[in-house]
């Protein structure tokens, strides 16, 4: 993972460019371009080949495709917003935000709009007989290319509505969501800093927020660039996933540094109303077992949910404890941060689930045998702690002696 790409530029614009209306306006932007230059454009073409358009030709395809697209723009939009709902009552409304940043739905209602607002301008430039013939004809082809696109998103997105929105599709979105931190982490143990606390000196200060929000991303390139041109060292009090209230302490500073140097610490830290996926291992695992837990409450009663969710967790756990990428270990030896918690990561995942599944002896199982994995792959005091409080748990909520015999079985 390069270092510019964990840098807080980076993040601020994937985010905007994850939301549809950006997409969906700059495709309506071309389609509005494309109409409104061909007229232009079409007199200076080295090139223009010789049809015999009927009169009203190009008229009738920009009349189909107008209606059309704005009908299905519309059914489109319906299926999302039926698919969101669905996330929210069935898995958990963090999953939603995974599916409003879904490319494909993105792309095809933005094609969608696109094709919509090019017939339109096209048909407004036909009726005040802006096109010359050569114009008339660059429309005519920009049109059937047009129409290929359509057909091009419109397989596609008949194609992906099979899956879209689905409980596996879902539980794979927030598997995905969650491997490069889980890479991340496995990289940089403490994000590539220093893994223990700064020292307490007569010179420290701490540099307090100005604003409350989750911690969403930590830029520690700028934390490591600030902290050399100061010659001091800083250390991070509040992780990405943490919230923080206005006037608690971001940082820790060896000693004082100069208000635009405290400006440029501050920026580092990019916070918002919710958690994000980017730098949180634990938002992932919490998001995980909210699946489960819903998919397990009496209203649902569906296990067969959980047990998805406990291979997909203990997938992303398998990477977390997979071999380290040497490239990727760079060290910023001016910033500290405290290194992750893997005992509270276990406790994160698999308790709420141990919980509300201690009755269901096929999650228990499934429980148990995701910790003996860990306890091989990744860290076993944390493993077996977690597999004897969830067997406690089962033990007091199974009454049958086979479930029990079941339990210590596995």
């Amino acid at each position: 993972m390069k270092d510019w790409l964990q840098s807080g530029w980076i993040l601020r614009l994937r985010e905007v460019l994850g939301k549809m209306w950006v997409r969906v306006v700059l495709y309506s932007l071309a389609g509005i371009v494309l109409a409104v230059v061909a007229p232009f454009v079409g007199p200076y073409l080295p090139f223009t080949p010789e049809m015999d358009l009927a009169s009203g030709a190009v008229d009738s395809l920009l009349n189909i495709i107008a209606s059309s697209m704005l009908a299905v723009t519309t059914f489109s939009m319906s299926i999302l917003v039926g698919a969101y709902g669905s996330a929210t009552s069935n898995a958990t409304p963090r999953a939603v935000r995974l599916l409003e940043g879904d490319k494909t739905a993105q792309t095809a209602v933005s094609v969608f709009m696109g094709s919509f607002m090019f017939a339109i301008v096209g048909i407004v430039c036909l009726a005040a007989e802006l096109y010359s013939d050569q114009g008339r004809v660059l429309l005519f082809v920009a049109t059937l290319v047009d129409i290929a696109v359509i057909a091009s998103a419109l397989l596609r997105w008949v194609n992906h509505l099979n899956d879209f929105g689905r409980m596996s599709d879902i539980i794979d979105r927030i598997e995905r969501a969650s491997l490069p931190a889980a890479r991340l982490y496995r990289d940089r143990p403490s994000l590539g800093c220093v893994p223990r606390p700064l020292e307490e000196t007569e010179t420290t200060v701490m540099l307090k927020v100005q604003k409350s929000g989750y911690v969403k991303f930590v830029d520690m390139n700028r934390l490591q660039t600030v902290a050399s041109a100061e010659d001091l060292h800083v250390e991070v009090l509040r992780m990405p996933g943490k919230y923080v209230h206005e006037g608690e302490a971001l940082l820790r500073l060896s000693r004082p540094a100069s208000e635009k140097s405290q400006k440029l610490l501050r920026e580092a830290f990019s916070l918002g109303e919710s958690r994000a996926f980017d730098q949180d291992l634990f938002y992932g695992m919490i998001v995980l077992g909210e699946v489960a837990s819903k998919a397990l409450s009496p209203g649902i009663n569906d296990p067969g949910t959980a047990i998805e969710v406990l291979r997909a967790g203990t997938r992303v756990l398998r990477v977390f404890h997979g071999t380290p990428d040497k490239e990727n270990s760079n060290y910023f030896d001016r910033v500290h941060t405290p290194p992750i918690d893997v005992h509270a990561l276990y406790r994160t995942f698999f308790a709420a689930i141990a919980r509300d599944g201690a009755g269901l002896i096929e999650v228990q199982e499934t429980v148990q045998d995701s910790l003996s994995s860990l306890e091989t792959f990744g860290d076993p005091a944390a493993a077996r702690i977690e597999a004897a409080r969830a067997r406690k748990r089962a033990s007091d909520a199974l009454d049958q002696e086979w479930e029990q015999e079941t339990l210590r079985n596995a």
